[in-house]
């Protein structure tokens, strides 16, 4: 093994997920320079579909986790008194991204497939190119932030509250809100967490 696959083996083994961050303040050059990078990230089909935003003023931040709070808050009037608890019991990881100094949110967009379906009657594979690289992008950039001694969660619950937190951030259609990423430096290092065997993620045909 080479010393870059060890180096990356070392991000990708001790990369966590962290919801608990310091007041330590981050340099904005350090997240220009991860993205500077983020910005080489494959995209299938080569066309560029995705889009990042880094907000650190507290009070837009808060102003966007109150919109979570009501869209948990409406969801939670639809249902029953036991699926409800349950939900908002699970909805609180929904908002603690008003802890972390800086929030990343992640935009994307879809395109016309260049690619035809296989029965040429259905759009299948419409988005399908752009989702991976969006999820790309996000891995190379939790890698970067990993690389820099920062922290993030990669955190899809927000999203709830997708049209709200659009036009709070003035982002027009055709973008859609992907992911939001609250950053900072770790105030405490979670343990490993239990993955999956190799066998189970990896086989060679036969």
């Amino acid at each position: 093994m080479n010393q870059k696959f060890e180096n990356l083996q070392e991000l990708l083994r001790e990369r966590r997920s962290i919801r608990s961050f310091s007041k330590v303040p981050v340099d904005p050059k350090i997240i220009e320079a991860i993205f500077d990078s983020v910005r080489f990230s494959p995209t299938p089909t080569n066309r560029l579909c995705y889009r990042f935003m880094a907000l650190s003023d507290p009070l837009v931040i808060d102003s966007i986790r109150q919109e979570v709070l009501s869209a948990s808050g409406k969801i939670a009037e639809k249902l029953d008194e036991e699926r409800a608890k349950s939900f908002l019991e699970y909805a609180q990881w929904f908002s603690f991204f008003n802890k972390a100094p800086i929030v990343i949110f992640g935009f994307f967009r879809l395109f016309s497939s260049r690619f035809p379906a296989p029965n040429m009657n259905n759009d299948s594979l419409e988005g399908v190119a752009e989702l991976q690289a969006f999820g790309g992008a996000m891995h190379a950039l939790l890698l970067g932030l990993e690389a820099q001694g920062l922290s993030a969660c990669w955190m899809s619950g927000p999203l709830i509250a997708e049209e709200q937190i659009l036009s709070k951030l003035k982002i027009e259609k055709p973008w859609r809100l992907g992911s939001l990423l609250p950053i900072g430096y770790s105030d405490t290092k979670p343990a490993i967490p239990k993955k999956p065997e190799l066998s189970t993620v990896f086989q060679w045909w036969s």
